[in-house]
């Protein structure tokens, strides 16, 4: 194995190898029982407050309640913090909330559509339906390593059953959508240049994640993908702008730029905890925030080289399309000053070509995913998150991994981790 032969003798990976199936259908099975418990906990508690802070759905209360306000012919006063947190207050009495709405105008047609339902009905329906949509769009994309239907239904339950999975679904966000769409926008966006330009627009609902989808369609010559993004995001806001009127626009820049301001400063609805940042890294030390973003900056620059240098030398090479997805997924993660834990199901494309990768790091990879699930795990239980942001450090280590062990295409099922 050259410079990466390690000490622990070969029986050890073949008895890990051995254990792993029994490994997997656990990690399956305890996700399945955790989601189940969710479940049942939702509907058997009374009204929306769990104990002191906590709320049934967590962030999907935004959603729904900006939605709600839609109903109501009210949705740009959901880009106004006291507006939209009395309006919450009606459905929870927690001073805690401190949630902000800063999507898109375009975003109020689907929540509107959510408010349609009772909250913990709409509350699983949205869960469901991202969560199928997100399976749809893994499955397409492991066809690519994994012909068997056996293999990819049981890496699509490993992903969604392990700690990213739950953490969207516990969260009640939309990460399970965004994911998907990201996924799709860079996989092979030359062949499958219509599916990628759709979903490249639609990602435009949440902008922050999809910073680096152009500059990879324009190294990459993906220009039909380019056209149909640019086409799906003209159309998709110029309906909700026709719908909700141009006010709405300056509405949502003004909400975005209060955001940035609350980012940038004290961070009070805001806090830096649970980030997958350098920024929110350094303002967890209480790095003054001038030096916090011109450090992160900088790695924000860092990181764009290495996608612009990875795209340009791999980006015709169909063999490595799960490795240039993966890299644009876990580089989104660190490009953004403003990205939670949540937004962290955005590395599945790593883990896909860490779990099939073949060669001479497949140690390393299964001990990298397993590390991974572990610490994501336990980070409640453990005082893990007292020094290090362990969402930055899981985002910063799986990118540079991903760079530093360039070589090795996937090109098909080869004993992977994931199956």
């Amino acid at each position: 194995m050259g410079r990466y032969k390690t000490a622990i003798p070969p029986s050890f990976w073949v008895k890990a190898c051995n254990a792993q199936p029994r490994l997997q259908r656990l990690a399956i099975l305890y996700g399945g029982l955790f989601l189940v418990v969710s479940v049942i906990i939702t509907w058997m508690t009374p009204g929306l407050a769990y104990g002191a802070k906590g709320v049934v759905g967590g962030d999907f209360l935004a959603f729904y309640t900006a939605g709600d306000m839609t109903l109501q012919g009210r949705a740009l006063e959901a880009y106004e913090f006291e507006a939209f947190d009395t309006a919450l207050q009606t459905r929870v009495d927690n001073e805690h909330l401190g949630m902000m709405w800063q999507y898109p105008p375009v975003m109020f047609l689907p929540t509107g559509a959510l408010a349609l339902i009772p909250y913990k009905l709409s509350l699983w329906l949205w869960i469901v339906s991202t969560g199928a949509f997100f399976a749809w769009a893994l499955n397409r994309i492991l066809k690519s390593v994994a012909p068997d239907r056996g293999d990819r239904r049981m890496a699509i339950a490993i992903i969604l059953a392990s700690p990213l999975g739950l953490m969207v679904a516990t969260s009640g966000q939309i990460s399970l959508l965004t994911g998907a769409l990201l996924m799709l926008a860079v996989f092979r966006p030359r062949q499958d240049w219509l599916l990628a330009g759709l979903a490249a627009g639609l990602l435009t609902i949440k902008p922050q994640l999809g910073v680096l989808i152009p500059l990879v369609y324009l190294i990459a010559g993906a220009w039909r993908a380019f056209a149909v993004a640019a086409g799906t995001a003209l159309i998709l806001h110029a309906v909700s702008i026709l719908a909700f009127g141009p006010e709405s626009l300056s509405a949502f820049l003004g909400a975005v730029l209060r955001l940035q301001s609350d980012v940038a400063g004290s961070g009070t609805h805001t806090p830096p905890v649970n980030m997958t940042t350098l920024f929110a890294q350094l303002r967890f030390w209480e790095v003054p925030s001038s030096f916090a973003m011109a450090a992160h900056l900088t790695l924000a620059a860092g990181v764009v080289a290495s996608v612009i240098w990875f795209w340009h030398r791999h980006a015709r090479d169909e063999n490595r399309a799960i490795e240039l997805m993966a890299v644009v997924g876990a580089g989104s993660l660190l490009v953004t000053p403003y990205a939670y834990a949540y937004e962290m199901i955005a590395l599945t494309p790593a883990a896909i070509w860490l779990g099939f990768r073949p060669g001479r790091l497949k140690e390393v990879a299964i001990g990298v995913l397993i590390a991974g699930w572990l610490i994501l795990t336990l980070r409640d239980f453990l005082p893990l998150d007292a020094i290090f942001q362990m969402p930055f450090l899981i985002s910063l280590s799986v990118f540079v991994l991903i760079i530093w062990a360039r070589g090795g295409a996937v090109k098909g099922p080869t004993n992977p981790a994931l199956s």
